[in-house]
């Protein structure tokens, strides 16, 4: 189950979750590296092969709707995890009117961690 700013939305088809090191490094003059990890941020991407209209339209009004977002969603690291995010990339391929209810395809909604 994915939770956006406290409101259940459609399960994903797909649900991608990237985690990124973030690291300030340097050489020494003797060639040695030293490095240090600042953070350790996650990036999530939910890819819907298909969603209908209103689903869609509610999904994209709560992310318009200002710049952070509480984003709870199942962790590979255990249980679920919550975290604020914000918007990425948000692409969708195509549409089509399925019994008079517009259903878009090949969307990928891209949040990444604050």
């Amino acid at each position: 189950m994915i939770w956006l700013n406290a409101i259940r939305i459609a399960d994903p088809s797909k649900l991608d979750i990237g985690i990124h090191r973030i690291s300030k490094a340097q050489r020494t003059s003797s060639g040695r590296m030293l490095m240090e990890i600042v953070a350790i941020k996650r990036a999530i991407t939910l890819e819907y092969e298909l969603i209908a209209g209103p689903a869609l339209e509610m999904i994209l009004n709560q992310l318009e709707s200002r710049v952070f977002h509480t984003l709870r969603y199942p962790d590979p690291q255990g249980g679920e995890r919550t975290m604020t995010v914000y918007t990425g990339d948000i692409t969708e391929s195509a549409w089509y009117t399925v019994g008079g209810v517009r259903q878009w395809q090949g969307v990928r909604i891209g949040l990444i961690e604050q």
